[in-house]
């Protein structure tokens, strides 16, 4: 029997990919991929590739959304901006928070969910994903179920008779739960990235690194990404001791 598509944003991120897994179960995926020109979007970009290799997604978009490098004023655009570290943030929205990013993510999945005749469209925003950072909702506004709810009454209102609905399945799931339920749906976390830092390593320090590191703990399995850090590292070191040597 054939499934029915549905259109999940895809960042590259450990949500996402969580929730395309979960979505295989039921429907056909349609991975959407949007690049925002951020530090981190080529390391998203080469990931998210290889994450729709591996779920071999027929239905595979990237589009490029170059407003926000344009426009900047956030630490996730600007690279001379600072990163909070997660366990020094407050209540107030991060120096990282994009404005409007998630509504332009959402219109964007709006229309190909349209065109290919997807009546669902999957995010993967949790509105608190967790100690050492602040509730997620707090430093970025726009991942609140308040906000999410507001961008499917408009949807109702564009979409006409056509019904197209927002779903975000680990909105009330923190880091520990999402990283379970990966594990449960065969997610490939090696193909995952959390880090709002430039490189090919993880800052480990960033709200998305310290989240991350917490929910691996927590559930008591290895991350692969930071396991490939420290290899690396340990390689790193090795060979600097036998050229001092």
């Amino acid at each position: 029997m054939k499934k029915n598509k549905v259109v999940v944003l895809c960042s590259g991120g450990l949500n996402s990919a969580v929730v395309a897994s979960l979505a295989a179960v039921d429907y056909q995926p349609a991975l959407l991929h949007v690049r925002l020109g951020h530090r981190a979007s080529k390391k998203e970009d080469e990931l998210f590739d290889r994450f729709a290799d591996h779920m071999d997604a027929g239905d595979r978009l990237k589009l490029e959304l170059s407003h926000f490098e344009a426009i900047g004023g956030n630490a996730r655009i600007n690279r001379k901006g600072m990163i909070e570290d997660a366990m020094a943030m407050g209540e107030n929205p991060s120096n990282c928070h994009m404005p409007g990013m998630i509504g332009s993510l959402l219109f964007a999945g709006f229309s190909w969910a349209w065109h290919i005749g997807a009546a669902k469209l999957l995010l993967g925003v949790s509105e608190n994903l967790g100690p050492p950072a602040p509730p997620t909702s707090r430093i970025y506004p726009d991942y609140s179920r308040e906000f999410i709810q507001l961008c499917g009454h408009a949807f109702e209102v564009a979409s006409g008779k056509r019904a197209i609905e927002i779903e975000t399945p680990v909105i009330d799931l923190g880091r520990s739960e999402i990283v379970r339920l990966g594990q449960r749906f065969g997610t490939p976390f090696e193909l995952t990235w959390s880090c709002v830092a430039a490189g090919d390593t993880p800052c480990t320090r960033c709200a998305g690194c310290a989240t991350r590191g917490r929910g691996f703990l927590d559930v008591g399995i290895p991350d692969p990404v930071m396991l490939r850090k420290k290899v690396a590292s340990g390689r790193r070191r090795s060979v600097a001791a036998v050229t001092n040597k």
